[in-house]
This record gives C-alpha cells, structure tokens and sequence, in this order.
C-alpha cells in the first residue's frame, strides 16, 4: 500500500511538472551552465525510425522542466548519499571539487581543429607573424589525483602532443601546472582555471618567447568576490559545495576596452556588475564577445584567438602591448587574416582550453 501511495504521489507531481511546462515558455540560455538548452525538435519520420526523436525529446524535456534546478538539486543529494561519485557529467572528488567528465574526444573536429590552427600559421608566418598554441589542460587532468579511484579520464595531453606532431608552435603548460598542482589553479565549482593557474600559463608563454617573466607580486591582488559557484556546480546543483574565490591581478586598472567594434566602450576590464549576478565569472572581459581591444603602455598588437580561458589570463599580458585584441570565434563571422592585416597585428596566441578546443566547430574557420 504505501508503495502504491508513492507511486501515485510520483506520477502527480510528473503530470504538475508538464501541465506547468505547457504554460511556461522554453528558455534559450542557460547563463549558470554557459550552454544552450534543448529545443523542441523537429518531427520527421526518419528521426521517429531511428530513434533520434526519441533522444531529443528526452533531451529536451530534462533541459525545459519547469523548477529543474530544484529537481537537479533532488537528484543530486539521492545519488551522493547512494554513493555514487558521479552525476549530470561531474565527478565529485576530493577537497570539495566539481570536475568535469571527458571520458573521449572528438577526433574529426580535434583532427580540423589543428589543421586550420596551422594553415593560419603558415600564412602569417610569410608576414614574418609568429602565431603560438596554447592547449590548457583542464582539472581533470591537473588534479587527476583527486578523482574517484577507477574514474574514466581522457588524456588531454595526448591532444597537446598531437599538436606538436603536426609542427604547430605549441606553448606546453602541463609541466608548469601540474609543478603547482597544491596551489588552487582550478575553482571547486567552475570549470575554468583561476587567476593563479592563467599566471604561470603566462609565466611559461613569456618563458617560451624568451622573455622576462616578472613575479606575480609585480601585479595588485584584489579579490573580487568569495562566494563564487560556477558551470560545474550549476550541472549538479549540489547544496554542500564550496564556494570559490575569484582574484583579479592588474598592473594598471584603468584601461580603454572596445567590444564588437565600437559597440560598448568603457575603461576597465572588470565588470563588475556581474558580481551580484549568477556569473561572476563573466566579470573578466564582460564574459564572451566576438571582438575586444584592449589598449596598453606596451609595444605591438597581440590577437588572441580565444576560449573563455583567455578572459582571465589577457589581465596578465593588456599591459606588454600597445593593443590586446581577442577573437571568440563562436560568435566572430569575420576573416581573421583580413582582421590581422587591418588591425596591424604583430604577434598571434590561439588560446583555449583541450576540452574547448576539439568541439568548437567555429576554430575552422579561422584560417580563413
């Protein structure tokens, strides 16, 4: 009986659950996980046949339920005290972190990737343009240590030295992170690295152009905010998190910064209105633009083709140049060689995470 009553309680919270999602609109953007939700698919009876229909109509429900932060946070909390050490593509390891789950990687898109990477190096390399690479190894690899015994765990480095193998400039920072590993390089709860960890990224650039590295105490410290939680925990929203820190290092804080082509102009590469918001880390660089210019004390023009990784690391290297120019190529639908001769850029650095990179379809055409 009293299963029977659990049953009955089950099904009419599902049947509130979708007479409450036929009366709510369908949302876009999911700004805490930084991903776009599940539309409702189109019907055809080929994806019916093969049951793609039914993957994305499953898809699709899991991303538009109403309350599903609340229904995410339930299900959470019933599988870590069942034991389980994974749930919504995280693991839960140790020290409090949130890391995500590669177990594989896109080898298509990876093999493209690398392949437009270096077309654009061979062509600005006949303008006397040196283009570097910097593939960041995620936390997942960094602190593979603190993974759940027997976790599938693809090797980023694999992809690095792929890289390397295909006579790309490749700026390897693994040693130089992983030389670190006890220091906090990675948020608990986000899935990019901190300030801390984009610093010695920059150290081991500097290093590979055979420049001098200044210590990070050449910078000023200033804490942006302490009760940061991130794309990770928003995928599992589990209530016994950490918060994080989030540190901004500047040497000048006041800068001219030019998004999209004269769109939004300000002085600072802080925004800090996104401190009060569910995304703070978008306080670097006001999140992800298609375009952004930086203006500096130093000498040359930098161009960063760019993840969200460079948001916090560009903080580093906005005062080496006289302009700091970055590229999202997810939202750029420009040439980058006519951006690199118009702009009078000396120097490139394609910079993004090893996850980022082997499934961004937008990497392609940057040769172009």
């Amino acid at each position: 009986m009293r299963n029977k009553i659990i049953s009955i309680l089950f099904c009419l919270l599902l049947a509130a659950g979708v007479a409450s999602h036929l009366l709510t609109a369908d949302k876009y953007y999911s700004e805490s996980e930084k991903r776009t939700l599940a539309q409702f698919p189109a019907i055809s009876w080929e994806s019916i046949r093969s049951g793609k229909f039914g993957d994305d109509i499953e898809n699709y429900l899991a991303d538009q339920f109403p309350s599903r932060n609340g229904w995410v946070t339930i299900k959470t909390v019933a599988e870590r005290l069942s034991g389980k050490k994974e749930s919504g593509g995280v693991y839960f390891a140790e020290d409090g972190y949130l890391i995500e789950i590669h177990k594989t990687f896109p080898v298509k898109q990876t093999v493209a990737n690398i392949g437009a990477v270096k077309q654009l190096q061979d062509a600005i390399a006949t303008r006397g343009i040196t283009l570097r690479l910097m593939l960041a190894p995620t936390a997942g690899n960094i602190l593979s240590e603190k993974l759940p015994v027997y976790a599938p765990n693809a090797d980023q480095q694999e992809i690095i030295e792929y890289a390397k193998k295909q006579c790309l400039n490749v700026v390897d920072v693994t040693d130089v992170l992983n030389e670190h590993n006890v220091e906090y390089l990675f948020y608990k709860t986000d899935h990019h690295w901190t300030s801390l960890g984009a610093y010695y990224a920059y150290a081991a650039w500097i290093e590979a152009k055979g420049e001098v590295i200044d210590p990070i105490t050449a910078w000023t410290k200033e804490q942006l905010c302490d009760n940061f939680r991130g794309t990770t925990y928003a995928k599992v929203n589990y209530p016994f998190a950490p918060f994080d820190v989030i540190d901004a290092y500047y040497k000048t804080e006041a800068h001219k910064v030019d998004y999209n082509s004269g769109n939004y102009v300000t002085d600072s590469i802080y925004e800090r209105k996104y401190l009060n918001g569910s995304d703070q880390y978008a306080a670097f660089f006001n999140s992800n633009q298609a375009t952004t210019v930086v203006s500096g004390e130093g000498a040359g023009k930098l161009l960063i083709l760019k993840d969200s990784y460079a948001n916090c690391f560009a903080q580093f290297c906005i005062d080496d140049y006289e302009e700091t120019h970055m590229i999202d190529m997810r939202f750029f639908r420009g040439s980058v060689q006519k951006y690199i001769e118009e702009n009078g850029v000396t120097e490139v650095l394609v910079l993004y995470n090893v996850p980022n990179f082997t499934s961004d379809t937008g990497i392609t055409r940057c040769a172009k």
